[in-house]
């Protein structure tokens, strides 16, 4: 078994989900991964990903690119700027209900990426952060980074032969823009 740990904000969007069309989707799609800034997204034709939803990058590009895209939808509109002001990807999914295509605000910071680590490794830098062994929890960005920046902290995970996590969470808390951002892991 593993344990996921990824950065989350703790703002709370503003903007309502929108409603986009399947073409808007592929469209974007297609803008996105010419440029390699698509998380986590499978191709399939059956759009069967929209079930579990899927984060994707707009801080990269300017509105007047992805205006070609959503044209000038203001519920879009909303969200992509919105994401774009508070460093954030955008998500879309599927409405179970209406079986509408959605675009909202994420609560993943942009370019952030996710560690999974095997539970014994997790448990074992949790322990090592001081933040106990449970499999799921929080912490503050700003909490973790002064813990990781502990020289004893960072001497108890090489000795552990763990200091490749400290990096990747160092590295995890240097690029979150904001510090109403947290490290979750479940």
């Amino acid at each position: 078994m593993t344990i996921t740990f990824q950065l989350k904000s703790k703002t709370a969007p503003v903007s309502k989900p929108a409603v986009v069309t399947l073409n808007q989707l592929c469209a974007f799609r297609a803008f996105a991964q010419t440029s390699g800034h698509l998380v986590g997204v499978y191709d399939d034709h059956d759009f069967s990903y929209l079930d579990q939803g899927f984060d994707a990058r707009v801080c990269p590009w300017s509105w007047a690119s992805l205006a070609k895209i959503f044209g000038n939808e203001e519920a879009v509109i909303s969200v992509i700027e919105e994401a774009q002001f508070l460093g954030l990807n955008v998500r879309f999914w599927r409405n179970e209900t209406t079986a509408d295509i959605m675009i909202g605000v994420s609560s993943t910071p942009d370019g952030s990426f996710s560690l999974d680590l095997t539970d014994q490794n997790a448990k074992m830098l949790l322990d090592a952060i001081g933040v106990g062994c449970e499999t799921s929890g929080a912490i503050d960005v700003n909490e973790l980074a002064d813990v990781i920046n502990d020289p004893p902290t960072r001497r108890h995970l090489s000795w552990n032969g763990l200091e490749t996590y400290i990096e990747q969470l160092d590295r995890m808390a240097r690029a979150c823009l904001s510090s109403e951002s947290q490290l979750v892991w479940q």
